[in-house]
């Protein structure tokens, strides 16, 4: 994308944005998280017999510091801010390879299937019985029994995002409505306390109430019965709590960290450079300090004054924790897990001596630990974005792994020595026992990292040439947000950059709200992101989204403007919805490098007053008459006409009726291009006299579970004053649901075809 050389006529900025369905699908195997940080206690862990001693060679050192402290007030204002101590850096023996340990034998259990990816998991007892507490964005708390099934459902205002409980006596969810429920054991809803925007985290029990938060950017302690305690200030949204005994700590992706005591008033605050994605207790008998994950790669450990300890970069992104007492002296471990094109897994003391790490074989989505075969130490078990549950001994040695199909976002013990694992859509029961191993879902193809620099012959640009590049639906919501908060709004786009950052022109759909205000309609999937993210857009080098799709109204109107206002502040073009439909329908105009565009955006008719958008004037619809009338109006003032086009049926491989009746209308009336989505899969190219229609590029920053909507397309045109001189497809498979790379031709370098001429 040559924004920066771009020379906009004229934008024509309307607001809307929304896709399709896009819910969770039913996915055939052979047998069949983060999602935001949940709240964190101590982990509880049972005696286990003696294995090699766990002994650090070297203790930190650290200098406390004093902190300044608030009075308690209705809302809490922020004090100084501390400076941080010199802390110990820890330094990393080399890698470890995976070695093979005694064998330990895996197999899945009962498998749920819910309506929605699974955001989080709990382990309960109720009256004497194992209970499965889990978190659904299909706005669902689902109570599972210990043979899978279920006992109850909770139906919530939103997406769940935030889930905690106390044993016997109730749980909490948070959602993306801004509601904080609390039901008790039956699933009967006790009270229910709004924020006002979506709830990141909750933490059940501390001082007898609960402590929620999110994007409101505030901390607040609601009593058993739903009162307000009281409310602090966070410097941005919350991204992550936990509690000692006298302390609340809360985490915010603006890198700060606030303590607060049971009055509301702000102990110390501790400032780091860099979004927190995770913090947890780390006790140690009397002594308690607190771990944080950071989305540089960084673990720190603060003391609970507030001072920093040690410190350690353990790899790409933000890691994935888990604390407990391997040996059962007493004295806890961390072990963590990271993500990105090297992922490792390491164990170190709780002073900071990183015992091991070694390489594994993709992202660590998810690690708890627990005795699996009954002989009293505690195995590791990590779970990872291939689907894969590997079980690790004290050692670092590979005991077993079994296949959960799907990406794995989280792992519980359950205390009979078997474990509850999420992956994606789907919950298991993991057991040490005979019975089905499980096996992938999905099948990546062969990738390329990035295209070749220079390109191949026959696709490099020629003079007088202007590039536009097309991507289909751009989501960063649902998983994907939670992603981008462990790795940064840069990430994903490592593969593709090359061909988006060199066009001239960059266009996407964006299948997503960024908005933190707006009530959710009532329908079965919204998506909505932070307006933070939106970053990623600016990251991927898009010039112009296109808004006019079905989730546009999702938040409604007030989602609706917040998500154009979101993107025009990035300098990124909007088309296809705005405060009226004239506005709506105008067309964005580009002059790139002498050749004038104009793109026209427009979503199918049949949602307009439907379940997914309610009867509106603020979209363009993809009428017949409009959209002829639209390109006539403009054609004789431009050298290209593209019309782009948010229509056809979930995933179709060919167009459906109506979307080739727009795009024969439209390329009659004069378009030289229509490009399409909305169908999470790639559909067929067809070629007219003076036009092209590619009716769908698919997915290219999305996380359904389907095997072909993993696969998109980028579509990359040369355009002259004299029209389409030659048109590429490169396809791509979106690895880990968020990483588009392209595919290998079989020689190391990307594949693409040349559709035009």
């Amino acid at each position: 994308m040559q924004r920066r050389a771009l020379l906009p006529l004229l934008i024509l900025i309307s607001i809307s944005w929304g896709l399709a369905s896009c819910g969770p699908t039913s996915v055939s195997s052979t047998v069949r998280d983060t999602a935001v940080p949940a709240t964190s206690a101590a982990t509880a862990t049972l005696p286990v017999s003696p294995s090699p001693t766990l002994t650090p060679t070297h203790q930190p050192s650290f200098t406390p510091k004093p902190t300044s402290t608030l009075s308690a007030l209705p809302v809490v204002k922020p004090s100084e801010t501390p400076v941080p101590t010199p802390a110990f850096t820890p330094t990393a023996p080399p890698l470890l390879s995976t070695t093979p340990g005694e064998g330990l034998l895996l197999s899945l259990g009962w498998r749920l299937d819910a309506n929605g990816h699974l955001t989080a998991g709990r382990v309960i007892q109720h009256n004497g019985q194992t209970v499965f507490l889990l978190a659904s964005l299909g706005r669902t708390v689902y109570a599972v029994g210990p043979d899978g099934q279920v006992v109850w459902r909770l139906r919530t205002s939103g997406p769940v995002y935030a889930l905690s409980a106390v044993d016997d006596r109730w749980g909490v969810a948070g959602d993306d409505s801004g509601a904080v429920t609390v039901f008790d054991g039956t699933g009967r809803r006790l009270w229910k306390y709004d924020l006002s925007s979506r709830v990141t985290a909750v933490h059940a029990g501390w001082q007898h109430g609960v402590l929620a938060g999110g994007w409101d950017g505030r901390l607040s302690l609601l009593d058993g019965n739903g009162g307000l305690q009281w409310q602090a200030d966070l410097s941005g949204p919350l991204s992550a709590i936990t509690t000692l005994r006298d302390l609340a700590i809360a985490a915010t992706l603006d890198g700060q960290i606030h303590a607060y005591d049971s009055t509301g008033a702000e102990v110390w605050r501790f400032a780091s450079d860099s979004a927190v994605v995770d913090v947890r207790p780390l006790v140690k008998g009397e002594d308690a300090s607190i771990l944080l994950s950071l989305q540089d790669g960084r673990l720190l450990v603060l003391d609970k004054e507030g001072s920093l300890l040690w410190q350690h970069t353990l790899g790409a992104g933000g890691a994935v924790l888990h604390i407990a007492d391997l040996v059962g002296d007493g004295s806890p471990e961390v072990i963590g897990g990271t993500g990105g094109r090297d992922p490792v897994l390491a164990l170190l003391s709780a002073e900071g001596q990183i015992l091991w790490h070694m390489a594994v074989p993709s992202s660590v989505g998810a690690i708890t630990s627990l005795d699996f075969d009954g002989d009293g130490p505690r195995e590791i078990l990590v779970g990872l974005s291939s689907g894969e549950v590997q079980a690790y001994d004290q050692q670092g040695r590979l005991r077993g792994s079994v296949h959960a199909g799907l990406s794995i976002w989280g792992l519980q013990e359950i205390d009979d020595g078997a474990a509850l694992v999420l992956a994606d859509v789907v919950a298991w029961r993991l057991e040490s026992s005979p019975g089905p191993v499980g096996a992938p879902w999905l099948a990546p193809p062969s990738m390329v990292a990035a295209p070749p620099e220079p390109l191949p012959a026959g696709v490099e640009r020629a003079q007088g040439e202007a590039i536009l590049v097309f991507l289909g639906d751009v989501a960063p919501g649902r998983s994907m947000e939670a992603q981008l908060a462990r790795y940064g709004p840069s990430y994903p786009w490592a593969g593709l950059g090359p061909l988006l950052w060199d066009a001239d022109l960059a266009v996407a759909n964006l299948e997503c709200v960024l908005a933190t205000h707006g009530a959710p309609l009532d329908k079965s999937y919204l998506i909505r992101a932070h307006p933070r993210w939106g970053q990623t857009l600016l990251e991927a080098g898009l010039d112009l989204v296109t808004l006019s799709n079905n989730h546009a109204l999702d938040f409604g109107y007030a989602g609706l403007d917040e998500t154009l206002s979101t993107v025009q502040a990035l300098g990124i073009a909007t088309m296809g919805a705005g405060p009226s439909q004239p506005l709506a329908h105008r067309p964005a105009l580009f002059n790139l490098r002498g050749v004038r565009v104009a793109l026209l955006g427009y979503a199918a008719a049949r949602w307009n007053g439907s379940v997914d958008v309610p009867a509106t004037d603020r979209l363009a619809w993809a009428e017949t008459a409009a959209v002829q009338a639209d390109v006539r109006a403009i054609r004789d003032q431009v050298d290209l006409v593209v019309v782009v086009l948010h229509a056809g049926t979930e995933y179709a491989a060919t167009p459906s009726s109506d979307q080739q009746a727009i795009a024969y209308a439209a390329i009659e009336a004069g378009a030289d291009l229509v490009v399409g989505h909305h169908p999470h899969v790639t559909q067929t190219v067809e070629q007219f006299a003076r036009g092209l229609a590619v009716y769908s590029l698919g997915d290219a920053l999305f996380d359904i579970p389907r095997q072909a909507a993993m696969q998109g397309d980028l579509l990359r045109i040369h355009v002259t004053r004299e029209g389409i001189a030659q048109a590429e497809l490169w396809p791509f498979w979106i690895q880990d649901a968020i990483r588009p790379q392209f595919l290998d031709d079989g020689q190391g370098a990307p594949r693409f075809r040349i559709i035009y001429p």
